[in-house]
Formats: structure tokens, C-alpha cells, sequence
């Protein structure tokens, strides 16, 4: 409800903002007619070869969801363009000092945006009905300067980087160009930074940097980049994921401290190793194919071979225990420390024969 709030209060402060300014209605109306007779499809310049420079800025409302393993960002993004209009201008006191008017963008001449690495419907202008369109409004003041606001939902491709996972940045950006042939529209960053003052919260993803940078090449093409950080709030995953598996790997060596003759050796140790198994489904879950592999899942892979070699070695000790009985398994662990025992005494006796041969006696003076 809170998102909801922010986002109307912001539609009609823009709005608000720039009312009609004027005395009469037959003034307005005549002025209004009067910009309505230039064709939306030409250019705002007198010289139709001359380019049009688009200054745009930004405000991200809200981070809707970001799913890392199809890479694709969902965010709610307010665009402000502003353009000079040398054609849509007009003296003032002409018409009864109106200094400022809307005019629909069915009527007049809007830049043609689009979102270079946007998943679906590529340009900036997403409405959804012909009331939306009808409602949109450019604003115009009498010295030509013109201001048009659009806002909505978009699902950006965004390339993930898990490799630190669950503490995991990954940087995003929303690329915005011209679909204008030969540089007739040079679109010119506003401000260096994203504005976010109406961000909404996010519980999942924190916004922790962002820029804003531009890519100007003369007479050919023109682009936008709004840059930002998205870091992971680690807390949900840490307390339901790496702590358990964390915890289980100091469990998973407590399986020899059981006793063999109480059966619970084994079924301890099957049910670790299938505990990490069903861990690593939810991982695989979570995680997406791609290049660099997490810490995290080398970690629990590691910990999957632990897991296996202590089942491995469990069910070997319960077999030795149950093929020969306590006194011989006692026998037989003595009889191999006493050949050891018997292997280094050989060993040394060698070594101390060898260093006698080896060893010079000196003259007698």
C-alpha cells in the first residue's frame, strides 16, 4: 500500500506542477489550437537537419524482483525528458499570459525511446489501454521548453554473479537509446546519479550504489546507462541455509563417538548424508548454471564427499565389529602395531649396521 501511495502522489505532483497558467478560456483554447496544427511526426527545430538533444532522469520507485538464475531485474522506474521546442513556443502576453500547457502526446512531438536490453516490449512508452495514452501529457512553457514524465514496470536483463553467494552484489543497467536514424536525437544524461528519494524498500535486494553514464557518437548513435548495485540482504539465507549445513558438518564427525553395539552409528550417518543431498537439491533450486560457481557450492560439495566417506567408513568399522568378535579384533590391532613395531626395530637394526661399516676408526698416535 505504501508503494501504491508514493507512486499516485508522484503522477499528480507531476501534474500539478505545471497547470495552465492563464485568464480565459477562449485564450487558452487559442493557443492550444495554434500548437495542435504542427505535425507530431517533424522535428522540434526549424532546421529539420539540426539534432534533437534529450536530457533524461530517472527515479526508481521499487525493485519488484530480481531472479538471478533467468537474470532478469523487475524494476519500477520514473523517466523525466526534457527537450527544447523551437516550433511550440509562443509570446506570452499574446495570449492572456499563459505561460504553460499540456498538450496530449497523440498531439505533438515525443522522443522515440527504447531499452536496449529490455526482455519484451522494448520501448519506454508502456500503455496499457487508450485512456493511459489519452491521460499522458507533455508539458510545454512559452519559451519552447518542453518536460514529459513516464513510469511503469520493466523486466531488464541483468547478468548474475553468484560467486559469493549468499552475500552476493550484482550490477545491473538500464540502456536507453534513441530509434532515430543518423544522430537526429542525442540523448544526454540529466544528472550523474539515479534519484532515489520514492524508493520503496525492498526485503530481499538493497540498492547499494548507482550511476548514471552516457555514450555520445556523432550523427550515429546515442545511449544512456542508468547503473546500479544490487546486494543481497544475506540474513534469511544465512539463519535456513549455511548455518544448518554449517552445524551438520561438525555433527557429521560425531558418528564415531556413537557406539557400535547401540545400532544408531549407521542410520546417523545415512541421515547426514541425505540431509546434504536434499541441501544441494534446494541449491541447485537457487543458484543458476553459470560462470563463476559459488564458494558456497563448492563448500557443500566438499561436504557431500566428507558426508559419503564417513557412511563409507561407518559401515566398514560395524562390519569389522561384527566379523570377529571384541577379544580378536583386539588380537588383531595389537598384532599390527606389534609388525610395525617389528618393521622399525628392523629398519633401525639395518641402519645401525650400515653406519658400523660405514664408520672410520681413527690411527692410534
Amino acid at each position: 500500500m505504501d508503494f501504491i501511495k508514493i507512486v499516485v502522489i508522484f503522477f499528480y505532483w507531476t501534474q500539478l506542477k505545471y497547470l495552465i497558467i492563464g485568464q480565459t478560456f477562449d485564450e487558452i483554447s487559442h493557443l492550444e489550437s495554434k500548437l495542435k496544427n504542427y505535425s507530431p511526426d517533424l522535428n522540434p527545430k526549424l532546421n529539420q537537419k539540426d539534432p534533437v538533444d534529450v536530457s533524461i532522469m530517472a527515479y526508481i520507485t521499487a525493485i519488484l524482483d530480481y531472479n538471478e538464475v533467468s537474470g532478469i531485474l523487475q524494476p519500477v522506474v520514473s523517466y523525466v525528458l526534457t527537450w527544447k521546442d523551437e516550433i511550440r513556443r509562443w509570446n506570452s502576453s499574446e495570449y492572456g499570459n499563459v505561460t504553460s500547457i499540456n498538450l496530449p502526446i497523440t498531439n505533438t512531438w515525443i522522443p522515440k525511446i527504447s531499452i536496449m536490453n529490455m526482455v519484451r516490449q522494448k520501448s519506454v512508452f508502456m500503455y496499457h489501454n487508450e485512456i493511459e495514452i489519452r491521460r499522458s501529457l507533455v508539458n510545454y512553457q512559452a519559451n519552447g521548453s518542453a518536460e514529459f514524465h513516464v513510469s511503469g514496470a520493466q523486466d531488464i536483463t541483468c547478468s548474475s554473479d553468484m560467486k559469493y553467494f549468499p552475500f552476493d552484489s550484482h550490477a545491473c543497467s538500464i540502456q536507453l537509446y534513441p530509434e532515430y536514424a543518423n544522430g537526429n536525437v542525442v540523448m544526454k544524461p540529466e544528472i550523474n546519479t539515479f534519484d532515489l528519494r520514492y524508493a520503496e524498500s525492498n526485503t530481499e535486494w538493497s540498492i547499494t550504489a548507482n550511476s548514471v553514464d552516457g555514450e555520445v557518437d556523432p550523427n550515429v548513435f546515442s545511449m544512456v546507462r542508468f547503473n546500479i548495485t544490487l546486494s543481497r540482504n544475506p540474513s534469511f539465507l544465512f539463519l535456513n541455509l549455511v548455518l544448518p549445513i554449517v552445524l551438520l558438518s561438525f555433527a557429521n564427525l560425531l558418528v564415531f563417538c556413537i557406539p557400535v553395539a547401540s545400532g544408531e552409528r549407521g542410520s546417523l550417518a545415512f541421515t547426514i548424508l541425505l540431509t546434504f543431498i536434499v541441501f544441494i537439491t534446494m541449491v541447485t533450486e537457487i543458484l543458476p548454471a553459470c560462470k563463476p560457481i559459488s564458494y558456497f557450492n563448492i563448500f557443500l560439495e566438499v561436504q557431500l564427499f566428507c558426508s559419503v566417506l564417513i557412511a563409507f567408513c561407518t559401515v566398514w568399522s560395524i562390519s569389522l565389529h561384527y566379523k570377529f568378535a571384541e577379544n580378536d579384533t583386539q588380537s588383531i590391532f595389537l598384532h599390527f602395531l606389534l609388525k610395525l613395531s617389528c618393521a622399525y626395530n628392523n629398519s633401525c637394526s639395518k641402519q645401525q649396521r650400515k653406519d658400523k661399516k660405514n664408520l672410520v676408526v681413527p690411527p692410534r698416535g
